[in-house]
């Protein structure tokens, strides 16, 4: 899971429904055109709290995508939180999007261009008004500090973190352990890092969030999908 966690605010100022996606003015714009509806549409569904996922067909998406056991659907995710810039999504990740791998908090639009992506997901979790403000304390906290993407996936640390991981430790900390959600196994793991020797790097077993362990759960339900 480069899947997650970089911490800058990309945050654009109010404006149009679609502020933040760029539209292509070659072929694809009549594709990019039928997505805005949707993406208009699951806006006015969006609750504080919410979790977004969302994919793409390059190679790295299709990679992190396998890491899921049981639903192989999404390669990234975020929490959504109205701000006074409007709807953003704090989430971590790294690569040619952030290279600079610290917690990023963007706009809804942005997070789910269609230019960009080729869908995205909307679920729900079942949080008190209470657990959603410390929530969204916790996020804000892990921007504030540029928490960095954790290359190493390791669940035991909390000085980086990946998309899963940061969702899955705040959700845990702001219900004060009430909501924890499932954790994947992948048996004889040995990750070639680089920076990492082989021996440093060695696991007999890994243990980590999938992106589909943040919505298949008993404390998380679908609210739409939609594919561009």
């Amino acid at each position: 899971m480069v899947f997650f966690a970089g911490c800058t605010d990309n945050a654009s100022t109010p404006g149009s429904a679609d502020k933040g996606i760029n539209r292509p003015a070659n072929g694809a714009a009549m594709q990019h055109a039928k997505a805005l509806p949707a993406i208009d549409s699951a806006k006015a569904l969006l609750m504080d709290g919410d979790l977004l996922t969302r994919s793409d067909d390059d190679f790295e998406s299709r990679t992190l995508q396998n890491f899921s056991k049981r639903d192989q659907s999404f390669s990234h995710s975020g929490i959504v939180f109205k701000e006074d810039s409007g709807w953003m999504v704090y989430h971590s990740m790294t690569g040619v999007e952030n290279p600079g791998g610290n917690c990023r908090k963007d706009p809804y639009d942005s997070f789910v261009n269609p230019s960009m992506k080729t869908g995205f997901g909307l679920f729900r979790y079942a949080l008190t008004d209470i657990e959603r403000k410390a929530f969204h304390q916790v996020l804000q906290r892990n921007h504030a500090a540029a928490i960095p993407f954790d290359i190493s996936f390791d669940l035991s640390t909390n000085d980086s973190m990946y998309c899963s991981e940061m969702i899955y430790k705040a959700l845990k900390e702001a219900t004060e352990n009430r909501v924890i959600l499932p954790v994947s196994v992948l048996n004889n793991y040995r990750p070639k890092i680089l920076g990492y020797t082989p021996k440093k790097a060695f696991y007999k077993k890994l243990e980590y969030i999938g992106i589909d362990d943040l919505y298949l759960n008993p404390f998380c339900k679908e609210i739409l999908r939609v594919n561009y």
